[in-house]
């Protein structure tokens, strides 16, 4: 899967989107997912009732880490990378819940690209991607203090249902959407 288009997400430049290479990627992908990780640290429920959870939910994402491609790796699992003119700036994973229902994870865009409209389109790249992987249903959580993100997956079909595993970060949202009829 790759996708190019004359004018990036932005709307400024060459913007392309493809699957990881593996091992060729992983330096990369541990990078921006490193890079997540601290985003989450930097964002945690200054509830200190809540810093048990917070901490067991980074420690997780460590493990995650260490092991990929692990659950993200084929043939269940993927990871996308989104280019602008040369230069990663994005990335998003897929993997495996149950057979025929797969989660996206790890969606993130570097901080001098948001709110210039990637997470939408690559938000539409992973669907596609779920699709070919043979997915019926896909799911993703996100936390109560990204209302764009809630609001493009909302757009983008994804409903709310009940947590569908037990979040470390209180009032965490869950969505799910079909992908076939």
């Amino acid at each position: 899967m790759e996708r190019n288009a004359s004018s990036g997400a932005a709307g400024t430049g060459l913007a392309s989107c493809r699957r990881v290479r593996w091992p060729d990627d992983l330096p990369t992908v541990r990078r921006l997912f490193l890079d997540y990780r601290q985003w989450l640290a930097d964002h945690q429920d200054p509830d200190a009732r809540s810093r048990p959870r917070v901490l067991s939910g980074l420690s997780l994402v460590d493990r995650l880490i260490a092991e990929l491609p692990g659950a993200y790796g084929p043939p269940t699992g993927d990871i996308l990378l989104w280019f602008q003119d040369g230069s990663v700036v994005a990335c998003g994973a897929l993997r495996e819940l149950v057979p025929r229902v797969g989660e996206i994870k790890r969606i993130y865009v570097r901080p001098e690209f948001r709110g210039k409209g990637f997470g939408p389109t690559f938000v539409r790249a992973l669907l596609d991607r779920a699709r070919e992987v043979g997915y019926e249903r896909l799911r993703v959580d996100t936390l109560p203090s990204m209302q764009a993100a809630i609001e493009f997956y909302q757009e983008l079909g994804f409903r709310p249902i009940p947590s569908f595993w037990p979040h470390p970060v209180r009032d965490a949202l869950f969505f799910e959407r079909r992908l076939v009829d």
